[in-house]
């Protein structure tokens, strides 16, 4: 569950607090830089072919264009705040010169200092948000601001390696990411979606691998998974009824997938979500 506080559009910061168990998020990007923070729970982090495992007080950032994917299989309430870069340009000039790199293990490096003064700066949003005094959301804004302030000056670091090349691969992943979430009902032979983009299928499927991290299969498979999950919290449909629904076409493969990346049995999910209401 999401409560958002600021819309991205309207102020360049978005920042919203949230709450949920087993949520998973396929591999995505955003344009925005978008900082993590654990109030509590665990949960993990992929990006840069590297798993951050997170626990309650760790900070996160994740750079515009980095692809990443994220799960947690318990209770866990984060802050998460994206900044939009188009936005950000009013106050750094020059921020699309920087890229931004910061976790717990990075911070372990020097910087200790440095990352718990983000971190306890983190921690004066939710408090302001309970609270609510006169201008709460003026205050969230201006200490969102302090903290891109402090991430670029200490974990900053100029941009000499963004290529014409890079951007034209995420524009090419989004078309194609574009036509699975339309099409992921209907099987997806990996000639089919290959031809369409005016491709080899070898290619096309080293392409994927090397950008996105998980096989084009798997993806798919994570993309039905995430909609029958949705569905099963959501609503009364029996559990085979979704499979075939959302096109998961075997079914062992399903539930392997399914316990791996949420922690239980499509049955104990819909259990303990009916436990709650």
């Amino acid at each position: 569950m999401y409560e958002t506080l600021y819309r991205l559009e309207r102020t360049g910061i978005d920042i919203r607090y949230w709450t949920n168990k087993g949520q998973y998020t396929p591999p995505h990007w955003h344009t925005a830089i978008e900082l993590i923070y654990v109030l509590n729970g665990t949960g993990s982090v992929i990006f840069d072919g590297k798993e951050y495992l997170t626990k309650a007080g760790d900070l996160l950032v994740i750079d515009s264009n980095k692809i990443h994917e994220m799960k947690c299989a318990e209770v866990s309430m984060m802050i998460i705040i994206q900044f939009s870069r188009k936005r950000m340009k009013n106050y750094v000039k020059d921020i699309d010169s920087f890229r931004l790199s910061c976790s717990r293990e990075s911070a372990e490096h020097g910087k200790e200092k440095e990352y718990h003064s983000v971190c306890g700066l983190l921690r004066k949003l939710p408090l302001l948000y309970v609270r609510q005094p006169v201008g709460y959301e003026l205050k969230s804004q201006a200490v969102a601001m302090e903290i891109l302030y402090e991430l670029l000056n200490h974990f900053g670091e100029k941009d000499i390696g963004r290529t014409a090349e890079k951007e034209g691969a995420l524009k090419r992943l989004g078309a194609i990411t574009d036509y699975i979430e339309e099409h992921y009902r209907d099987p997806i032979p990996l000639e089919e979606i290959a031809s369409h983009f005016y491709l080899n299928r070898e290619y096309f499927s080293r392409f994927f691998k090397k950008n996105m991290g998980v096989s084009f299969s798997r993806y798919v498979n994570q993309v039905r998974l995430l909609h029958i999950y949705y569905d099963i919290c959501n609503t009364e449909e029996g559990i085979m009824d979704l499979i075939e629904k959302h096109g998961f076409k075997n079914y062992k493969l399903f539930i392997k997938m399914f316990r791996e990346i949420y922690g239980s049995t499509p049955r104990e999910v819909r259990s303990e979500r009916k436990g709650q209401t």
